[in-house]
């Protein structure tokens, strides 16, 4: 699905590394969770994404999901629905079950890509095979409306189990509603 690598996205990332006070020679781990640090901890967005990308070029899987949802939703970036598809499917092609949620909500509405209920369904379905009560919940509601695929409410009402099961509070509602 993406034919640009990782490494060409960041052609001067040891120079911006060094500029930021980071050392560029840091693992994939590490790089990783400092970029955590500066985004939780101490809301340092150029160094948390200067450090998402040194993880990422590294193939943490974790720090491409972690650069596209900085685009996705504007955090420390400028909001690029374009540029957050790209690094999500990077994240889903490494098998991340959040990326591939996150695929299925791009496909949903539109957020980078022409809307498609059918790729939305398939990425979700793949996200909530790996365990994502969020990607649960979506699929159920594909399900339930036929949105792109044919009605299922069989199937729709086993994944709004599944999910309520974990936690989900909108297939919660949805279960003691329909119950």
């Amino acid at each position: 699905m993406s034919t640009e690598p990782v490494t060409s996205m960041a052609p001067d990332l040891p120079g911006e590394l060094r500029r930021l006070g980071i050392h560029p020679d840091l693992s994939a781990d590490d790089a990783f969770e400092l970029g955590e640090h500066y985004h939780e901890k101490e809301n340092d967005g150029p160094r948390a994404i200067a450090c998402y990308r040194l993880s990422a070029m590294q193939g943490r899987v974790a720090a491409m999901h972690s650069i596209a949802h900085c685009h996705l939703y504007g955090i420390f970036v400028k909001l690029d629905y374009s540029e957050a598809y790209r690094w999500f499917v990077r994240a889903a092609e490494g098998g991340c079950p959040q990326a591939m949620y996150h695929l299925g909500l791009c496909f949903s509405e539109g957020y980078g890509v022409e809307p498609d209920f059918k790729e939305a369904e398939k990425w979700y379905r793949l996200s909530a095979e790996r365990g994502d009560e969020d990607a649960m919940c979506r699929l159920a509601q594909i399900l339930e409306q036929g949105k792109g695929v044919a009605a299922n409410l069989a199937e729709a009402r086993r994944w709004y189990r599944e999910a309520a099961a974990r936690g989900q509070e909108e297939a919660q509602a949805w279960m003691a509603a329909h119950s």
